[in-house]
């Protein structure tokens, strides 16, 4: 049994340092390489086989919830090709922040409304929103090789996620009050 220290995340699965990847090859992979892995295939080896394929099982989840979240996948692209100070550096624009704002504050007028049809329609632009900027954050790595202008847009892509999730949060919520308030 080998140790994965020395193995990039997409070597581990197969896959070329890529931001697009497949998707279905990963999955397959993960459960492929977590089935070799399993605590009962390792349970008459001796203690350090074990503590090993424990140690690799781990390698292999962190692996997987890398390089199936896009920042991440981004972040580790951006550290293969040794850019790493890009994604420290890179900051966003005055006008980038000024629209956060206005993502904001529209997100919290729906929300103190009660308006979940708003809400709503807010959720369906941002996965547009989501879909533009991952296109652009793949043709900067895959394409242009940008690094630079990759870490700026995986900063964005960051904000963009954290108001989806807030977005989906306030709708749970609007929702599951409702619920209750019907019983």
């Amino acid at each position: 049994m080998q140790t994965m220290t020395h193995t990039n995340y997409f070597e581990l699965f197969g896959l070329a340092p890529s931001y697009r990847i497949d998707m279905t090859l990963l999955e397959n992979t993960f459960c492929r390489l977590q089935g070799e892995l399993h605590p009962d295939r390792h349970a008459s080896h001796s203690e350090n086989e074990r503590r090993m394929a424990l140690q690799m099982s781990a390698d292999v989840n962190d692996a997987y919830r890398t390089l199936r979240h896009p920042v991440s996948r981004a972040q580790c692209l951006i550290r293969l090709a040794g850019y790493a100070e890009a994604e420290n550096s890179a900051t966003v624009s005055p006008a980038f922040l000024t629209a956060q704002m206005e993502w904001r504050e529209a997100i919290e007028e729906a929300s103190a409304m009660q308006d979940i049809k708003v809400l709503e329609v807010l959720a369906r632009r941002l996965r547009h929103k989501l879909t533009t900027q991952e296109n652009e954050l793949a043709a900067m790595l895959d394409e242009q090789g940008d690094f630079q202008a990759a870490a700026l847009r995986m900063n964005e892509l960051r904000f963009y996620e954290k108001l989806r999730n807030d977005i989906d949060d306030v709708i749970e919520n609007m929702e599951s009050t409702t619920s209750h308030g019907r019983v």
